[in-house]
Order: C-alpha cells, then structure tokens, then sequence
C-alpha cells in the first residue's frame, strides 16, 4: 500500500500540473451565470486550479486541502499571477464554517473522506451557502472501482445518483455522470466514474 497519494509528489514538483492546468470544465463552461464580486470558498484545492481561476474573475477566494505541498504551490502560482487567495491547509472533517458563501466548489475529494464525514459536511455546505447561491462539486462514483493507486485514500465511493439526491430541493443547473480517462505527470493514466453538479439553492 502506498504511504501517500500520487498527487503529493507531482504537487511538489514546480514544472507540472497535477490534473491539468486552468479550471475544471464545469467551471469553465458555467462561470458567466456566477455572481459578480461573489464570496467562493474552494474545498480541497489541491494546486489552486480553480481557486486562481475564480480569483482573476474577482471574487474573493477561500480556499484549503489537507496537502500542505499542493497549498504551498497554489500559493506560488497566485502570487505569479498578482492574485489574493486565503489560501490555508486544513482536512475537510475538521473545517469550520465561519461565514456563508455564494459559491461552494468541491472537486475531486467528497469521495475520499468517510461516507459519514463527507455526508456532514454536504449539510454544511448547504447550509452555509447564501440563498440563491450555488454548490459545484465534482465526484467519483461506483460505476467504475477506484483504481489501485487511489483505493488506499478513496473511502467513499458515490453510488450514482446519489449526490444530485442530496440536492433534490435546490435547483440543478446542470447534472453530468459518465466515465472519463485521465493522464497524470509520470505517465500515471486513470479511468474514472464520475458525477458532477451545479446545484442553486432556492
């Protein structure tokens, strides 16, 4: 069993990008609905794609993930930019909302955590996201296993279907599921399942 993820290593690496450089598709395709000036808190950066992605639109940005290696280099890569990100190492079971935000993201992590971990913090999220607000989170489901080098840190697979369920009294902007290939730093090459939503609080 590997004593760490893959990503710690390539997040320590300053000449490449962990899963691709600039934001997330959803991200990049639906950012002209988000509100202006909005407060967007990132959770599970990793190298910030996102996070810096939302910063140069100018909204102001938390932003944290457990990995002190990937919130070093986002760091790195905003302050190349001229950009301001409270950017902060934290697990996601231990975070504590402090304030209510416009814009939740949550990409790639839900599934790591425990089911009862990550299904509390679903509730935080939602509550502590502003009326009319939107949560966009991307997840990995069951529709394929997690592959060996992951299994050791996924914990919690999501069954499809399952995450817009827990979104069924806000509005689901948009609703992805399928599988997708993906190619890491090293020649580290994935199949995943996945399910992605935007979702509006009513």
């Amino acid at each position: 069993m590997p004593e760490h993820p893959f990503w710690e290593r390539t997040y320590a690496d300053n000449d490449v990008s962990t899963f691709s450089k600039g934001p997330t598709v959803d991200i990049d395709e639906f950012y002209p609905f988000f509100p202006q000036n909005a407060s967007v808190l990132d959770v599970g950066c990793g190298e910030g794609r996102n996070s810096v992605f939302m910063a140069g639109l100018g909204h102001q940005v938390d932003a944290f993930d457990i990995s002190a290696a990937g919130v070093e280099k986002a760091v790195r890569i905003a302050c190349s930019l001229s950009l301001s990100v409270n950017f902060f190492c934290c697990d996601l079971g231990e975070f504590i909302f402090e304030k209510k935000y416009d814009i939740i993201l949550s990409h790639g992590v839900l599934h790591l955590p425990p089911k009862q971990v990550r299904d509390r913090f679903i509730a935080k999220m939602q509550k502590h996201t502003k009326p009319g607000g939107y949560n966009v989170i991307g997840v990995f489901t069951d529709r394929l296993p997690a592959r060996p080098d992951n299994a050791p840190f996924t914990h919690s697979l999501f069954a499809v279907g399952e995450l817009p369920l827990k979104y069924k009294d806000w509005e689901i902007v948009r609703h992805q599921e399928g599988t997708f290939m993906d190619t890491h730093p090293g020649g580290i090459h994935h199949e995943h399942a996945y399910e992605r939503i935007i979702a509006r609080r009513q």
